[in-house]
């Protein structure tokens, strides 16, 4: 639901083969997708937008007549409204700095997630297993300045990996991303170590959030 006011319009449809009920309840969820080869980004990263920017967003769509996304902006009556409203407004498409190490042994997983940090203004540099951040972390330590990263991976886990990390920087702020639940994570990590959690899946905005937490922590 959106507050009464005052909206901009903005529709995009076609007229292709539709899309089913079952695709209609997953299509805003991070990583979903009807392709053998696809991220799943799209639509997720779009919703997130979109509320950050208080509109709303609605899909109808009947199979064999097509979809249509039908997208709603809230209207700023002058130019002196949009710039308070850009100031002042909570919950704005926030964007960070500086670079970050995403680290994550799941293909599919690690481009979504560099590709909404880099949405989100950073940039990234990612390895797939804790080994291979420690090398990069160990090459660019002078510029990256958060650190994310899977639990569950080959060769080295996230839980090594932090402790690795910490050896050489116990100020380094490290986010945790995991599938397997807060009381997993708790038992594996010091908590103390731990900036921030994300559970996956995890979408745009609960990316921004955490972010812009750890951000503000290290002002």
């Amino acid at each position: 639901p959106v507050s009464a006011g005052r909206y901009i319009c903005i529709e995009v449809a076609d007229n292709g083969c539709g899309i089913s009920e079952d695709a209609k309840l997953k299509i805003f969820e991070p990583f979903y997708t009807t392709k053998f080869f696809g991220r799943g980004l799209g639509m997720s990263a779009a919703l997130g937008i979109i509320k950050a920017h208080r509109g709303a967003i609605q899909l109808t769509s009947s199979p064999g007549l097509g979809a249509a996304f039908t997208i709603y902006l809230p209207l700023q009556e002058s130019t002196a409204a949009t710039h308070a409203s850009l100031t002042d407004t909570p919950g704005m498409l926030w964007q960070g700095h500086g670079m970050i190490l995403l680290v994550e042994d799941e293909q599919t997983v690690l481009e979504i997630a560099r590709d909404m940090l880099a949405m989100l203004g950073y940039t990234v540099i990612t390895a797939t297993n804790g080994q291979e951040a420690l090398t990069a972390y160990r090459e660019n330590s002078a510029e990256i300045s958060i650190v994310v990263t899977d639990i569950e991976m080959p060769v080295m886990d996230g839980s090594q990996l932090i402790q690795e990390l910490k050896k050489l920087d116990r100020q380094l702020p490290i986010i945790i991303s995991s599938g397997f639940g807060d009381d997993d994570v708790n038992l594996r990590t010091d908590c103390a170590e731990v900036a921030g959690m994300l559970s996956k899946p995890y979408n745009f905005s609960q990316l921004q959030e955490v972010l812009k937490q750890v951000a503000s922590g290290m002002q």
